[in-house]
């Protein structure tokens, strides 16, 4: 499936998965409104996907998502563009790893409010724009760090307490949405590589459970697109992804 004319909205759109989503979005047609935590990484990201596809639409926005006006400001600025919001892809949220007893209260605090907080609200706001939608989704890049059967995740339990406070506001929207066309899709990788998808071949460099190799951004952005890809009658709720090597990996995100 393509996506020419869908008006996409990516949070977090700074360097890594970011970027990548960015690019790949705007291969297939998408018009692209991009955020990120500085104005210079949106820009820089922005360039990027120009550079790599030169009749991309793209704009990007300067958004803290742990400060509330800015992310109000960032819906009204993206409502005098456009009428209407096709995909908003809430991506944005703060890593964090080590024991609660190894991290500050800042850093505990920023990301509750960025991975929970942050996606709640951008999700409010813009939700009126995907109303007027044909074809509205709102995607949530999770992980399995918020599961509770992934003992061996090197997240910070307060990194998987914002996934799973967020996992759980998506399964309530679902929820409340139902019935009016609005799908809401989470998605659950571990930790995985981020090629460049400009490097065809690092990108498509095939993987097999007995390489003990990480999954890979093409794994997890293939499965974001069969999502939004299917009849509008067919919500895929959620997709967890594990890495289906013979030998544990004791990273998962």
């Amino acid at each position: 499936m393509r996506f020419e004319n869908k008006k996409v909205v990516i949070t977090g759109a700074s360097p890594d998965f970011g970027l990548t989503l960015s690019i790949l979005f705007a291969r297939l047609g998408a018009e692209l409104f991009l955020s990120a935590r500085t104005l210079t990484k949106a820009k820089a990201t922005a360039r990027q996907v120009i550079e790599a596809v030169p009749c991309a639409k793209v704009t990007p926005f300067q958004v803290d998502v742990t400060k509330p006006d800015e992310i109000a400001l960032f819906a009204q600025e993206v409502e005098a563009r456009t009428a209407e919001v096709d995909i908003l892809i809430n991506n944005a949220s703060f890593w964090l790893s080590g024991s609660i007893l190894e991290v500050s209260d800042e850093q505990i605090v920023e990301t509750i409010n960025s991975t929970a907080t942050g996606s709640i609200l951008m999700t409010q706001k813009f939700l009126p724009l995907l109303q007027r939608s044909a074809s509205p989704d709102i995607l949530f890049i999770n992980s399995t760090a918020s599961l509770e059967n992934n003992p061996r995740s090197v997240a910070s339990e307060a990194f998987s307490a914002a996934k799973a406070a967020q996992s759980t506001f998506a399964d309530r929207l679902r929820h409340r949405l139902m019935g009016q066309g609005i799908r809401v899709i989470s998605n659950y990788p571990p930790n995985f590589d981020n090629p460049s998808a400009l490097n065809e071949a690092q990108w498509d460099q095939p993987r097999s459970h007995t390489d003990h190799m990480s999954l890979t951004a093409r794994h997890v952005f293939e499965c974001i697109q069969f999502a939004l890809s299917q009849d509008r009658v067919c919500s895929v709720d959620k997709i967890v992804l594990s890495n289906n090597s013979m030998l544990a990996n004791d990273n998962n995100a």
